[in-house]
């Protein structure tokens, strides 16, 4: 009965299966194929895309009739970090991580061209003034945390992305084109971990590896700061490795969890 608790919660189920269709698809989609991938008659599924539409949760290219996800979708993944739930879940890796290594932990977001930072942890005995702090944007590009979440991007995403970018540089260390960068994430995707020396602040070297949810998506980045004197030994990279693990089945259990 239209109206009825079960016919709500089918309708329910059917948004968030079309949400989920098109976080997965990387490019726009039709109607027909938006109805065949979620198994609806063509008129539910326009039905559907309407009102969803209505609410900005998808977007229509009306010149490739096709559709993407809307603004409102992006907006409730910003809402998600506001909440603190993904610091909250990785705060205790964060924590091991300094004790594991001695070092600064930090974790970060990518936002645009920025790697913005959301959590930070020191040991008691650091004579180091970093550049980290909550809520500092650093570009991406620059930085250990912001080259492992561009690496989750293909090059279609990364070119458009940096399509007339200015390059902004701290130090010496230089990254000024798409083509240099993409070198740089190969190196990233190939090893799982990124690191840098002297980009973000001289005489300090970065290591850092992506925390992913359950589908392999990157939403962050752990990572720890040192002072570069030596190159950075095997279990320092291993160490970072394990920490992103770790806070990645952590928001796999989450995410898992039973609702009450």
């Amino acid at each position: 009965m239209p109206g009825s608790p079960t016919s709500k919660v089918k309708s329910a189920e059917r948004a968030l299966a079309l949400l989920d269709l098109l976080s997965r698809l990387a490019e726009p989609v039709s109607t027909a194929t938006i109805a065949e991938q979620l198994d609806l008659p063509k008129s539910s599924a326009h039905h559907l895309l309407n009102v969803m539409h209505a609410r900005r949760f998808v977007a229509y290219w009306p010149d490739v009739r096709r559709w993407t996800l809307g603004v409102a979708a992006l907006e409730l993944g910003a809402a998600y970090r506001r909440t603190g739930h993904l610091e909250h879940a990785v705060e205790r890796h964060l924590k091991d991580l300094v004790e594991r290594t001695g070092h600064t932990s930090h974790l970060a977001v990518l936002q645009g061209h920025d790697a913005v930072y959301l959590a930070k942890r020191e040991p008691t005995n650091s004579g180091i003034r970093l550049v980290t702090d909550v809520g500092t944007r650093i570009p991406a590009h620059l930085t250990a945390v912001g080259r492992c979440l561009l690496a989750a991007l293909d090059d279609d995403a990364l070119a458009s992305l940096y399509r007339d970018y200015d390059w902004p540089q701290r130090t010496d260390t230089r990254i000024t084109s798409v083509a240099a960068l993409k070198g740089v994430l190969d190196d990233v995707r190939a090893s799982g971990y990124a690191s840098e020396v002297g980009a973000t602040t001289d005489g300090i070297e970065c290591i850092a590896a992506p925390v992913s949810v359950g589908d392999g998506t990157a939403v962050a980045a752990i990572g720890i700061a040192r002072v570069a004197v030596t190159p950075a030994p095997g279990r320092l990279i291993e160490a970072v490795r394990d920490a992103a693990r770790a806070a990645s089945a952590s928001l796999a259990g989450r995410a898992d969890a039973t609702a009450p």
